[in-house]
């Protein structure tokens, strides 16, 4: 865990990277008088806030909101708990489909990403369908020479059947390929790593899979720098059911769904801010 640092001014401010969106803990040194609210988006210039004392302070906040700070005069510097995960670049997320043996197929972008099998919901040709996820993390801050201790991803799933098995590749390019991927075949014709990871999914709505050997083996592609993301091809394996729907739906926008990449030194790479 690292510590985030922020010289508040008079416009509203919230942090792309707290380790809980919704339970804020945050430190403010100085003697300027400083507001906090909890909002969707970044409230309007005329907004009023709470006022926040100096000191360590802790806030519990709401699904889908987050708190935002700004100074009523003076100057104020806020501290708090950053997180070192690697976030989904949630703008360029999203899913491919097939349907009717290929004859419909195309690319969503989307942070809720289906995955797997559907031979039962009715679409504009014939099931079965299937879908396959692609998900970019933000510059992962991790050189081609950093020595990876261990790499995990978490997802956050929504809907998901037990027992069907999820597997990751990674997409092995060093720089954003969100732009290539137009339908099915072009997330199929992406470049995949060799090596892959499953998790057959069970009762839990969070599950995490070990990508170390995917990562090291992406930091070997040619022009990988800390700017390059970790880009990840999700798809279920095994075949469709018979008037089921076998899908999984990945939540990329939940703070659960992340990257984490541990290197020898104890350390952990510095990532890029989401777009």
């Amino acid at each position: 865990m690292a510590t985030g640092t922020q010289t508040l001014t008079t416009a509203w401010w919230t942090a792309s990277d707290w380790i809980d969106p919704q339970l804020v803990l945050v430190s403010i040194t100085g003697t300027g008088a400083v507001e906090f609210t909890w909002e969707t988006g970044t409230p309007a210039a005329a907004a009023s806030g709470a006022p926040i004392n100096a000191g360590l302070s802790q806030m519990q906040g709401f699904p889908g909101h987050k708190c935002y700070f700004r100074l009523a005069s003076g100057s104020a510097t806020l501290y708090y708990a950053k997180s070192s995960a690697t976030t989904p670049e949630t703008s360029h997320a999203g899913y491919a489909y097939s349907g009717n043996a290929g004859a419909d197929e195309d690319f969503a972008a989307a942070t809720l990403m289906p995955v797997g099998f559907d031979d039962l919901t009715t679409r504009a040709q014939a099931n079965p369908y299937e879908f396959a996820a692609y998900l970019p993390t933000v510059g992962a801050g991790l050189a081609s020479g950093d020595a990876v201790d261990a790499a995990y991803v978490t997802l956050a799933l929504t809907y998901w059947t037990q027992g069907r098995t999820l597997r990751v590749y990674g997409i092995k390019y060093s720089t954003d390929q969100s732009a290539n991927i137009t339908d099915w075949d072009t997330l199929q014709n992406r470049t995949k790593t060799t090596a892959y990871t499953d998790v057959t999914l069970g009762v839990s709505d969070i599950v995490t899979l070990d990508i170390t050997a995917i990562v090291e083996e992406l930091q070997a592609v040619s022009g990988w720098s800390t700017d390059s993301p970790i880009q990840l091809y999700i798809e279920a394996t095994g075949a469709y059911v018979n008037d089921q729907n076998t899908l999984a739906t990945i939540d990329a926008s939940r703070s659960a769904t992340q990257v984490v990449v541990l290197l020898t030194s104890g350390l952990t790479p510095v990532p890029a801010e989401p777009l």
